[in-house]
């Protein structure tokens, strides 16, 4: 299962391709993707949420390079808010947003995305449903930065997750402290001037941007299981962030300790595009990511 999922990501073949050859596959895309609609996602969000856990939803899109396809993401984000609103989740429930999904066409630029990006977001701060605007592998941080300072002093406090691989992220994170951060390690690539290569690194740069933003004055939400993250400060003025169906032990474990834990919930007909293009980012997690997947895993 594992080698033919590996072979099948080489070769770019469809999630569907895989899943007629290996029904197994089906009960594993079930644990890590609430499914393609925003109904499906709301199920799955209620069911988490009813067991204390907050929730981050993402509605997965590759890159768009088309305005057609950009509205109808926006659209689908939109529907996805007012959904959010309307079954009383948002204060448990944000909604993840990458710029890169809602289209920088050559003929427009980055027009196009970032007036969508502040529809979506005016919308949300309506219905009262936190924002965060993520980080992918296919975004542009220098534009990503400004277009959340642009947010911020419109008097819209969207979050924004950061990269600890990317070696701006420290004087970032010195900027954002009084935000609300996600940090994640990340999967940027670059030359040794931009990003850390080595885990190592990476894991250092993770923990000293962390020691960061905790004291600062924003709510850090942090993509790791190790509760020393916390630093000394109190339960619940920070977060432990987790990919739905990832670590499923170290969830529950934090959640019965009384810490905040989110799990990130991505759902729609692209979402494998997406996932594929985190994995890629990570090549020598693939298998291990894949095995995690597997049913009796944790």
């Amino acid at each position: 299962m594992i080698r033919e999922a590996l072979s099948s990501i080489a070769r770019n073949e469809s999630v569907a391709s895989l899943i007629s050859r290996a029904p197994i596959a089906r009960d594993v895309v079930k644990r890590v993707v609430a499914g393609e609609s925003v109904d499906d996602a709301l199920a799955v969000a209620s069911e988490l949420a009813d067991r204390g856990f907050c929730l981050s939803l993402e509605r997965a899109a590759p890159t768009v390079t088309s305005d057609e396809v950009a509205a109808a993401v926006t659209g689908d984000y939109a529907a996805l808010i007012e959904a959010v609103a309307s079954a009383g989740l948002g204060g448990v429930c944000e909604v993840s947003v990458f710029p890169e999904s809602l289209g920088v066409m050559p003929d427009s630029g980055e027009a196009g995305a970032r007036q969508r990006l502040f529809e979506l977001t005016r919308l949300a701060t309506d219905r009262s449903v936190a924002l965060m605007v993520g980080m992918g592998p296919a975004g542009d941080v220098d534009q990503t930065i400004t277009w959340v300072d642009d947010l911020h002093a419109a008097g819209m406090p969207v979050g924004v997750t950061l990269p600890a691989v990317l070696r701006r992220t420290a004087a970032d994170c010195e900027r954002f402290a009084g935000r609300r951060v996600r940090l994640v390690k990340g999967g940027h690539r670059g030359t040794a001037a931009v990003a850390y290569a080595h885990p190592i690194e990476i894991d250092k740069s993770f923990v000293r941007c962390a020691k960061t933003l905790l004291r600062g004055g924003g709510e850090p939400s942090f993509a790791t299981h190790d509760p020393r993250a916390r630093y000394g400060r109190p339960r619940h003025s920070y977060e432990f962030a987790f990919f739905m169906g990832r670590q499923e032990a170290a969830q529950e474990r934090l959640l019965a300790a009384g810490e905040r834990v989110r799990i990130y919930v991505p759902y729609g007909p692209d979402w494998f595009e997406r996932l594929v293009g985190g994995l890629a980012e990570q090549p020598s997690s693939i298998s291990a990511a894949l095995r995690s997947l597997l049913p009796g895993s944790s």
